[in-house]
């Protein structure tokens, strides 16, 4: 995002929400890969992603967002991703910032 202070404050246009919640890790990485590809595909530029804040701050949904978002087939769609604002799931939730998406914006 053009500032990084947007998000800290919640002033976040959100374009869709991925709730990971009632998913296995393994579930909660396909679904995330298919509605990132959805999302994006249909030029949206910001997916709230809740993964919930499981037990101290460690749960495994959350723990495994930033390598699932490094992984090659999402990677070429994410821009950034930060940490919620609380009003959106604090830490229980990230803001996923994805890239431009050249062929919807030549439709």
């Amino acid at each position: 995002p053009r500032n990084d202070k947007q998000p800290r404050r919640g002033r976040v246009v959100i374009d869709v929400k991925i709730d990971l919640h009632d998913f296995t890790r393994d579930q909660a990485y396909e679904v995330l890969v298919r509605r990132i590809k959805r999302a994006y595909n249909r030029g949206f530029r910001c997916a709230l992603v809740v993964t919930g804040k499981g037990k101290n701050l460690e749960g495994v949904l959350r723990m495994s967002l930033a390598a699932w978002l490094s992984s090659p087939e999402l990677r070429p769609m994410i821009a950034n991703y930060a940490q919620a604002h609380i009003r959106h799931g604090g830490s229980g939730a990230f803001y996923v910032f994805l890239k431009r998406n050249k062929a919807y914006d030549q439709t």
